[in-house]
């Protein structure tokens, strides 16, 4: 056999090395894309849940799913580093590819880096992460609060320049694939972090001076009564005032309304109030505290309850938050039940039931000052729980969370602050679109009863459509009284929280746009008018911020229920048509009832057309239906096609 010459020996060592080293690239390569790929999908995810668990306010979540994005980042890092890609970048062509896939990795890093500062700040308000707690022992420190602005300002920098380089990252030519793929769902995925800091860019600044890092700042917190609804929340049947002044936090002053500190029973003080709104026709204002929430919006009835607090010869405030049982309950759930004297173990659940059903049954109107200590000792209790450290800021998350359901409204005199509760959902605001549908409906008691705890309401929106996006529009509020059957219907005259008969107060709104808008009520009823105010006619007023509102009032049984609406024509446009897709939509306010009214929304298209089917909708025909419980502001939207 022929042996093979030096030669060929050679070419063939040269070919194997280099096949072996073409290979080697090959395989490296690939497995960069690999780590690449699996790095940025772990990375993806594990960022988005450690943000969403930072803004649900589980520490423990949030740093688990953290761990993960920085392994995950370093993975991204790691994928475009290496000798291999040391030598794929001298080809032309190549390098560029590589210099943005190096790119990728930075801003990945960076992103991880600003995310873990966020995790950071989040532990230190929550007092969760091991360091010196913010709020801590019933005060504040008020050093580590002013180091709050900067703070965050570094960590909007961060996220901003990350997010920055990520968008700058060239994706074209080789790799493109890959690299366009990953750069697309980071830069999806790291809004939510953009989202979370600018909260907290505007908030920071504002918290020393609104804590009392700068001199006394006072609050007043009123407890809203569910049994006896006002339109912008429960009677105010007890009041707390909480001082913040340099770390320090203090309750100077609490009791219940009626008695302890508005006496005797309900006294009238003078106040001056809003001039526009028009629950009050004059002022000064002469009227007792417990009615000043009448105004559907806490624009308007913060200011009241502010104004009437000073009319009782108590000291100015700078803001007014309002809460009720559902609040507190949420609390009582978070951190666990309490001791009653009164009532024995009070939890979540219970709350609701033991204040407003069993406590009235507990002590009759003969007793109702013995029941007010009750409440009073239970709420005390509470308090000094919240305020004794380490519960402060999981109360307020629980607290917070009630907000969309307007269980927890905030009202306050700093216009800029104010501008930053509103625009977070929590400041109790009543204002149409501007676009669309629009339902605002309220229920407000009149005759001190109740049995507001036992009302159930349904809301039914009805629409017909036309081609023009014209529409005719009826909302139907019906509400139950539900009191039991085996309740006595109380005194002859109807009137306390003894009778099981409900007067109320219906009110409704109908949009800006609206025109031929119309009232509907039951015999026997009859329409309220505003005094001394805009009046649009067939009942309707201004409510102080241009818009209309109606009040119609009557009795309605024990077991009884009662139906009132109004309806009203929207103009052509208004959905569409012309051309345009025909889309109807809606935005319905909440009332923070201790029963969630539930709404119905009812559409019918014109002649020809039909609507598209959505999750929830039933479809008959040309109609569209869905339903809702109305814990929150609802917004439906229901698209039509021509059939």
């Amino acid at each position: 056999m022929r042996q093979p010459s030096a030669k060929t020996v050679v070419g063939l060592a040269v070919a194997l090395v280099a096949g072996g080293f073409i290979l080697w690239i090959q395989l490296a390569f690939l497995a960069s894309l690999g780590t690449l790929s699996l790095g940025a999908a772990t990375f993806l995810s594990s960022l988005t849940g450690t943000v969403d668990q930072i803004t649900g306010g589980e520490y423990q979540g949030a740093e688990a799913d953290f761990a993960k994005v920085e392994t995950a980042a370093s993975r991204v890092t790691a994928s475009a580093q290496g000798p291999h890609m040391s030598l794929l970048s001298t080809i032309p062509g190549v390098k560029a590819a590589i210099d943005n896939w190096q790119h990728l990795g930075s801003a990945t890093a960076d992103i991880a880096s600003s995310t873990g500062e966020l995790l950071s700040l989040f532990g230190d308000l929550s007092g969760e992460n091991g360091s010196r707690k913010i709020f801590n022992d019933g005060a504040i420190d008020v050093a580590r609060l002013r180091e709050l602005p900067p703070r965050v300002a570094a960590i909007d920098a961060g996220v901003k320049s990350s997010a920055e380089a990520l968008a700058a990252i060239q994706t074209t030519g080789p790799m493109a694939g890959a690299l366009a793929t990953v750069q697309a769902k980071a830069l999806r995925q790291v809004a939510p972090v953009q989202e979370a800091i600018n909260v907290l860019v505007d908030l920071a600044p504002q918290l020393p001076d609104a804590l009392g890092a700068n001199g006394v700042k006072r609050y007043l917190l009123a407890i809203g009564n569910q049994a006896e609804m006002r339109a912008s929340g429960g009677a105010p049947l007890s009041l707390v005032l909480v001082e913040f002044d340099k770390g320090r936090i203090s309750i100077p002053i609490k009791g219940q309304t009626s008695t302890q500190l508005f006496p005797p029973m309900n006294a009238n003080v003078k106040w001056w109030g809003p001039s526009m709104n028009p629950f009050f026709p004059a002022n000064p204002r002469k009227a007792p505290m417990v009615v000043t929430n009448t105004h559907p919006a806490l624009t308007f009835a913060g200011r009241e309850m502010a104004g009437a607090w000073v009319g009782g010869d108590f000291p100015e405030v700078d803001g007014v938050m309002t809460l009720d049982l559902t609040a507190i309950a949420a609390v009582l759930d978070s951190l666990g039940p309490i001791q009653s004297a009164a009532y024995g173990e009070v939890t979540g659940d219970q709350l609701g039931k033991i204040l407003l059903i069993d406590a009235y049954q507990q002590f009759g109107q003969s007793e109702a000052e013995a029941r007010q200590v009750a409440n009073q000792q239970l709420l005390d209790d509470l308090l000094t729980r919240l305020l004794s450290g380490d519960d402060l800021v999981t109360a307020a998350k629980a607290v917070a969370g009630t907000a969309p359901g307007r269980h927890f409204q905030v009202w306050l005199r700093d216009p800029d602050f104010e501008s930053l509760i509103l625009k977070s959902g929590a400041g109790g605001e009543v204002v149409d679109p501007g676009t669309g549908d629009w339902s605002a409906v309220y229920t407000q008691n009149g005759n001190q009863s109740k049995v507001d705890v036992f009302q159930q309401r349904s809301v039914l929106v009805s629409a017909q459509i036309a081609e023009d996006g014209s529409a005719r529009v009826t909302q139907q509020m019906n509400v139950v009284n539900a009191t039991p059957p085996e309740r006595p219907e109380g005194p002859p005259e109807r009137i306390g929280y003894e009778t099981s008969w409900l007067k109320n107060a219906y009110i409704m709104y109908v949009p800006d746009k609206a025109t031929n808008y119309v009232p509907s009520y039951p015999q026997g009823f009859a329409i309220r008018s505003f005094k001394n105010h805009q009046q649009y006619g067939r009942g309707f007023a201004n409510d102080g911020n241009g818009q209309k509102i109606v009040r119609m009032v009557g009795w309605t049984p024990p077991g009884g229920q009662t139906t009132v609406s109004v309806s009203y024509d929207l103009p052509a446009g208004t959905f569409g048509g012309d051309g345009r897709p025909l889309v109807y939509s809606l935005q319905a306010e909440p009332q923070s009832l201790f029963i969630n009214s539930t709404i119905t929304v009812r559409v019918t298209g014109p002649d020809g057309w039909e609507p598209e089917s959505g999750a929830g909708m039933k479809v008959s025909g040309r109609t569209g239906e869905v339903s809702a419980v109305q814990d929150a502001p609802v917004n439906v939207t229901m698209g039509f096609r021509r059939s």
